[in-house]
């Protein structure tokens, strides 16, 4: 590219367009409490500006002024320098810091500010672009945990629009950003409606109680009502309903090992492959063609991911087998604690045999039936808006590099906007 070939761009640096530059503080793990200025790290970064926010950081006001430490503000951006995986996916990455409160930076993020005439969210899609991610990938240094050194991410390459065309890129890809993250939110939201009713029905036991006391339970026909017992009896989990005798974990589902399957073994497909932290990349073949619950064994103890395509479980994971629903079980695992039970020291590691010796409420049959029909409804609400933000992001992945390098020009950017909007 060339500035003549594009009239108004400009090839510069990352460096040129920022007006200012902090490096996180090592706080260490005894200086965290329970409140006070809640502390960002790299770890909250995630692709295309997202992101997740921890609510367990905090850094007493006390210490953060006796530290001198400099919180942020408005227009500020979160920026990734260190990455424990090879792939540096992660590595040199910006994300938006909200605006509701002032927050602190631990060592390994960094906080950015841009000059004004930069749109901060054009820079995100930036660094989410191939020009940059190569130049990253190619600077970035270490072994067990990999850096890129603040000289190089400020000698980034950067081929910088006029503002005018900053704001029409981003409207364009923002747009679509905004669709996929509006599908995260309900999902997030039908999630949390199905672990609700399981905390009713299987841990609260709201319909017995109803029942104890002469009303019908809440929301409920009378024929799943009838399913429920109207009293307790003393067991050693404690109360449970009537009937409901104690029964070990292994009894209701068997925690099958995953197939190891290094990165250079795997051929380019729709496969996802699952680690402990989750997708961890792409197969042309899967293990299991068949939908599961794929459970943390290795690193990640105890994570939890519900999968209905066909899938390669590597072997840091288990995944679920069960002549059980399956929605009734990922709420059950949800209740156990699992992430609490690591057995290794060195490696966190989650042992198949004691999560099998759990004792876990045996419902009846036809209540976890009546649970799965309005488990299913709300998993295949939830696999749906997945399937419509899945081709969103691939809409989005398509435009962004030709639009951040300015081979595709705007107004024609608007038509699969439009496209995407009809879905």
């Amino acid at each position: 590219m060339s500035s003549e070939s594009l009239p108004g761009w400009k090839i510069t640096t990352i460096g040129s367009v920022i007006d200012w530059f902090s490096s996180g503080e090592p706080f260490l793990k005894l200086e965290y409490s329970t409140d006070g200025v809640p502390v960002l790290s790299k770890g909250d970064v995630k692709p295309f500006g997202r992101l997740e926010c921890s609510d367990t950081r905090f850094i007493s006001h006390e210490l953060a002024q006796k530290k001198g430490c400099r919180a942020t503000q408005d227009g500020d951006y979160l920026l990734t320098t260190r990455d424990l995986t090879q792939a540096a996916n992660f590595l040199g990455l910006l994300a938006r810091i909200p605006s509701d409160r002032p927050y602190l930076v631990n060592q390994g993020a960094n906080v950015v500010r841009f000059k004004s005439g930069v749109n901060g969210r054009f820079m995100v899609y930036w660094c989410n672009g191939p020009i940059y991610r190569i130049y990253i990938k190619g600077h970035c240094v270490g072994s067990t945990q990999i850096h890129i050194r603040k000289g190089d991410f400020l000698e980034a390459p950067l081929w910088l629009p006029p503002l005018d065309e900053q704001d029409r890129i981003v409207g364009v890809l923002g747009a679509l950003d905004d669709q996929i993250d509006l599908l995260r939110e309900t999902n997030a939201t039908l999630e949390a409606i199905a672990q609700a009713l399981f905390k009713s029905w299987f841990v609260d036991f709201d319909p017995v109680r109803a029942k104890m006391e002469g009303r019908m339970p809440e929301g409920m026909d009378e024929a799943t009502a009838a399913l429920f017992p109207d009293g307790f009896e003393e067991t050693e989990l404690g109360e449970v309903p009537r009937g409901w005798q104690p029964v070990r974990l292994d009894s209701l589902i068997e925690l099958a090992y995953g197939k190891a399957l290094k990165a250079e073994h795997r051929k380019p497909g729709s496969v996802p492959v699952y680690g402990s932290g989750g997708i961890t990349g792409w197969h042309d073949v899967a293990l299991i063609d068949r939908p599961s619950i794929i459970v943390g064994r290795k690193g990640t103890v105890g994570s939890l991911y519900w999968e209905s395509r066909p899938f390669y479980p590597i072997d840091t994971v288990f995944y679920v087998k069960s002549h059980h629903p399956l929605t009734y079980c990922l709420q059950l695992l949800k209740t156990l604690g699992l992430h609490d039970m690591n057995t290794d020291a060195a490696v966190p590691g989650l042992n198949r045999e004691n999560a099998y010796r759990l004792l876990v409420p045996g419902a009846p049959v036809g209540v976890i039936a009546a649970f799965d029909v309005f488990g299913s409804a709300l998993r295949r609400c939830i696999d749906h808006n997945e399937a419509e933000a899945h081709t969103l992001s691939t809409l989005r992945d398509t435009l962004l590099p030709r639009l951040i390098s300015g081979q595709l020009r705007l107004p024609d950017a608007q038509l699969p906007l439009e496209a995407a909007d009809a879905l």
